[in-house]
C-alpha cells in the first residue's frame, strides 16, 4: 500500500502533510553506516543512540542524521538502548547480558551475566534495570549494580522483545509471541493488554517508545509499520515504515523514526509534518544520580543431588538441591542449554539432552564425556554457578 493512501486511511482527521521527512545511514561497516540496525534512543540532548547489531556497537547520530561516534566493546548483536543511573545500558543478545557504558563510551560493568538468554529490550527506572530475555519468557529484574531482584514470568508463546516504562509508572512488554503490548505493574502483576484485535490489530510488536504527550509508539516488524496508541490502549493511528521496521524513537517537535532494515538497505527514516524540524528541541540534559543500593542477598549454595542416565538415546537427568526461589540455568556444549524456576526449597531435575552432533558420535562410539555449568539464581540474590563433567552412555548398534 502506498504511504500516502496508508496515511489517508489512518489519520482522516489529522494533517494530511504527516509523511517522511529525511534518512540517514547505509548498509556498511563504515563510520555512520550501519548493519541490521534495531532499536534506537534519543538522550536529553537530541542525539540518537542506536543498536547496530550487525557491526557489534551503538551508533549516534545528531538528530539531523549526521554521524557523531560509536561505542564499541564486546558487545554481540546489541538490540537495544536506555539511559538510566547516568550510564547507557545495551541488551547485548549475543553475549547474553545488558552492558552499562558511561555517556562518553568507557565500559562500567556487565549485569544477568549467566542469568539471562536473548536478552532483546532493556529498560531503566530509579535503581531497577528491566530485561526482556526473549528465549526465557520472562522480564528480569536487577539492581543498577547487578543483583538480580527476581523476575516476571511470562506464558508461552509470549517472547518478549521490548520494554519501557510508561508515564504511567508501570512497565510496557512487546509481545511478539501474541501480537500485542502487554502491561504489568513493576511488581508483576498483570493489568491489561492491547493491539491483538481492532483498529491497530498488531502482527510483529518489536518496539516500544513513549511519544512524550501519554502516547506510544509500537513497531510492528511483520506489518511494516508504525502505530500509535495511548497509554491506556486506544489506537491513534499510524504509517508505512518499509521494508523491514525494526525499531522507533521519538523525538521534540512530533518527529518520529523509524528503523528500516533488510538484506540490502539499513537506515533511519524521520516522518512529521513539513517543516518540523530535527532534534534538538530540548533542554539541557541533567545529570542522573548513579544509584548504588546495597543488597543482601539470600544463599545461593546449591549442590548436585543425582545423574540418571538412559542408555537407549545418550539423554541423562542431572537433578539439583536449592535452598530457595530461584532461577536455574544449564549451560555448556554440545546438549541443549534450558532454565528452570524454582518457587521454594526443593529438588530440581535438569534434563540434558543432546544436539544432532553429539548424538551421532554417541551412536558410533557409545559414550562421551562433557561438562555442564549449572547457575542458580536466588530471588532478588547473587547467582552462583558449579561445573561437572558428565559421561553420557548410549547402546551401539
Amino acid at each position: 500500500m502506498l504511504l500516502a493512501s496508508f496515511l489517508g486511511l489512518v489519520f482522516p482527521g489529522a494533517a494530511m502533510g504527516f509523511g517522511q521527512l529525511s534518512s540517514f545511514g547505509e548498509l556498511g561497516g563504515g563510520p555512520g553506516q550501519l548493519s541490521a540496525p534495531k532499536q534506537a534512543v534519543f538522550d536529553a540532548a537530541g542525539d540518537l543512540f542506536l543498536a547496530d547489531s550487525g557491526n557489534d556497537r551503538i551508533s549516534v547520530f545528531a538528530g539531523d542524521g549526521g554521524f557523531l561516534r560509536t561505542i564499541t566493546g564486546a558487545m554481540d548483536e546489541p538490540q537495544d538502548v536506555a539511559f538510566g543511573g547516568g550510564l547507557v545500558w545495551v541488551a547485548d543478545k549475543g553475549n547474553d547480558r545488558v552492558d552499562a557504558f558511561s555517556s562518553s563510551g568507557e565500559f562500567v560493568r556487565k549485569v544477568g551475566e549467566g542469568e539471562l538468554i536473548d536478552p532483546t529490550g532493556v529498560a531503566v527506572d530509579g535503581s531497577t534495570v528491566y530485561v526482556a530475555a526473549s528465549g526465557e519468557n520472562r522480564v528480569a529484574r536487577f539492581s543498577v549494580t547487578g543483583a538480580p531482584l527476581g523476575q516476571i514470568e511470562l506464558a508461552s508463546p509470549f517472547s518478549p522483545r521490548d520494554v519501557i516504562i510508561g508515564g504511567d509508572g508501570n512497565l510496557y512488554v512487546a509481545d511478539f509471541g501474541n501480537e500485542r503490548v502487554d502491561v504489568f505493574t513493576k511488581g508483576g502483576g498483570f493489568l491489561r493488554s492491547f493491539g491483538a484485535s481492532g483498529s491497530g490489530a498488531m502482527s510483529g510488536p518489536v518496539a516500544l517508545v513513549l511519544d512524550g504527550s501519554g502516547g506510544i509508539y509500537v513497531a510492528d516488524q511483520v506489518d511494516e509499520r508504525v502505530e500509535h496508541f495511548s497509554e491506556a490502549g486506544g489506537f491513534l493511528g499510524g504509517f508505512a515504515a518499509e521494508p523491514n521496521v525494526a525499531g522507533v524513537a521519538a523525538a521534540c517537535g512530533g518527529n518520529v523514526f523509524a528503523v528500516e532494515e533488510s538484506a540490502s538497505l539499513a537506515r533511519v527514516v524521520r516522518f512529521g509534518e513539513p517543516g518540523t524540524p530535527p532534534p534538538p528541541c530540548v533542554e539541557a540534559p541533567q545529570p542522573e544520580p548513579i544509584f548504588d543500593p546495597v543488597v543482601k542477598p539470600p544463599s545461593n549454595k546449591f549442590h548436585f543431588a543425582g545423574l540418571v542416565k538412559n542408555r537407549s538415546n545418550g539423554f541423562a537427568v542431572l537433578y539439583v538441591r536449592v535452598p530457595g526461589p530461584g532461577r536455574l540455568k544449564l549451560t555448556g556444549r554440545g546438549f541443549r542449554r534450558l532454565a528452570r524456576t524454582a518457587r521454594t526449597a526443593t529438588t530440581v531435575s535438569l534434563p540434558i539432552k543432546p544436539k544432532v552432533r553429539l548424538r551421532h558420535f554417541l551412536k558410533r562410539h557409545g559414550k562421551g564425556r562433557i561438562r555442564v555449568a549449572v547457575t542458580f539464581m536466588p530471588t532478588e540474590g547473587e547467582p552462583r554457578t558449579l561445573e561437572k563433567v558428565v559421561v553420557l552412555k548410549r547402546k551401539r548398534g
